[in-house]
């Protein structure tokens, strides 16, 4: 590995430690995740509210609160121009995933697909991702972080939220099996792995859902 991978991945797994550290345990997030966004907003009004730190957005309201609080190209809205890869750049809450997708030089291969579908972690998703795992993809950005990264994408469709509830599994880029469940309105993949938090995120070639942890393919054990 190069002196510049190298610095890369520490870099990546500095953040992803960041992130950890700043999002705590479940039961401190799960009741402080909406608080700083009442408390900007009272004080400061709506205009110059401080965006949410993408490692207190662990809940569906504050996710769209703090991607709603980014610049105007970050907003759910603006990221319908862009195609999947440009457009979670600048989302403040896949910065994580950003990150793991250029260590992975996947960015031009998803943002000249014609069509995707995209199970895209947050940045807490990514921090309650098993140190030792993720310090393995890190250390195989070719093979086992381009494995862990395609099995969150399917290729050649877009599927909405609606679409995914009537299916039972999906064939990923990486050609294995995703399964599918819906309970109510809430749709499980990977085996019930992760939940979908935000739904039907339009880019320009892809359809994003927001997901609440990071899915481990069969393959990887």
């Amino acid at each position: 590995m190069t002196r510049f991978r190298l610095i890369r991945v520490a870099g990546l797994a500095l953040s992803l430690s960041l992130v950890a550290a700043a999002c705590g345990d479940d039961d401190d997030t799960d009741t402080s995740a909406d608080a700083p966004v009442e408390e900007t907003s009272e004080d400061m009004g709506d205009e110059s509210a401080a965006p949410v730190d993408s490692a207190e957005a662990c809940d569906a309201d504050a996710i769209v609160a703090a991607v709603e609080g980014g610049p105007d190209e970050g907003t759910l809205a603006g990221m319908t121009d862009d195609p999947v890869g440009t457009a979670a750049s600048s989302n403040p809450v896949l910065t994580t995933l950003v990150t793991a997708v250029t260590e992975a030089e996947l960015v031009d291969t998803l943002n000249s697909a014609e069509a995707l579908t995209v199970f895209a972690p947050t940045d807490c998703a990514f921090a309650a991702l098993d140190p030792a795992t993720l310090e393995a993809a890190l250390a195989d950005p070719s093979g086992l972080l381009t494995q862990v990264l395609g099995f969150h994408v399917i290729a050649g469709e877009r599927l909405s939220s609606e679409d995914l509830a009537g299916m039972t599994e999906l064939t990923t880029f990486t050609d294995e099996t995703l399964e599918i469940s819906a309970d109510g309105g809430t749709v499980s993949v990977g085996g019930g792995q992760a939940n979908v938090v935000v739904p039907d995120i339009q880019t320009a070639n892809a359809t994003v859902h927001l997901i609440d942890s990071v899915m481990l393919p069969p393959s990887a054990g």
